[in-house]
């Protein structure tokens, strides 16, 4: 194949649309589970959590590609989505694509033209125009994974620091990009009754407290109301 021909075909190929990554807002620990926290450490964090959805196999793959060698994709392989419709998917790893004589040479690609939720054809993303039909089928799965989060990455933590005197003290902390905001770090006190379960709210979130001993504090977060 010629250079232009080449530089024609990566052109193309970086012009295909990827799947967008999704925003949610996470938490630690999950609502509604009893957790204990010692002094120190975080009783509470919120953040944004990127996810991007992927393919995931259910089984592994073997497709043979004749002289050119064969794709073996473990089920547990990362995917990345280079076009999702009809979804065709490439593995993170550069060694699912065998050559006969000189062993993993790059990426497998996976396609699903006609959309049932299982593989039908396989290629080698260093090896133009050579796609052979998966038979059977290969099914997966539809799974979101964790993504980058980039620069308006944000977290919020609420950190225990003890509970003595009838008073709940807490340290309050955001972080932008993983960077600590000084200006965004305040301390807090509750007071606290003198019996337990007791329930103290922080923004939109209510904590339950179950008890404080020298173990830790004993505590519950709240489904939203």
């Amino acid at each position: 194949m010629s250079a232009r021909a080449l530089l024609l075909a990566a052109a193309i190929l970086s012009a295909v649309p990827v799947t967008a990554a999704e925003r949610k807002v996470g938490q630690r620990p999950d609502a509604g589970v009893d957790t204990i926290v010692t002094v120190g450490t975080p009783l509470l964090e919120k953040f944004n959590m990127v996810t991007v959805t992927v393919p995931r196999l259910r089984d592994d793959l073997k497709v043979p590609l004749g002289l050119q060698g064969q794709i073996v994709v473990p089920s547990g392989a990362q995917f990345r989505v280079v076009r999702e419709k009809p979804l065709k998917a490439c593995t993170v790893a550069e060694d699912t694509y065998v050559d006969h004589f000189v062993g993993p040479r790059g990426a497998a690609c996976l396609q699903d033209a006609d959309g049932d939720g299982a593989f039908d054809k396989a290629s080698a993303e260093s090896v133009m125009f050579t796609t052979k039909k998966i038979q059977p089928p290969a099914p997966y799965d539809l799974v979101d994974m964790p993504a980058a989060a980039g620069s308006d990455y944000f977290r919020q933590s609420l950190v225990y620091l003890g509970a003595a005197q009838g008073v709940l003290r807490l340290n309050y902390r955001e972080f932008s990009h993983d960077m600590a905001r000084p200006a965004f770090t305040e301390e807090l006190s509750f007071p606290l009754e003198a019996t337990y379960p007791q329930v103290i709210a922080w923004r939109d979130t209510r904590i339950t407290l179950l008890g404080v001993s020298n173990a830790g504090l004993r505590y519950r977060v709240e489904p939203p109301q």
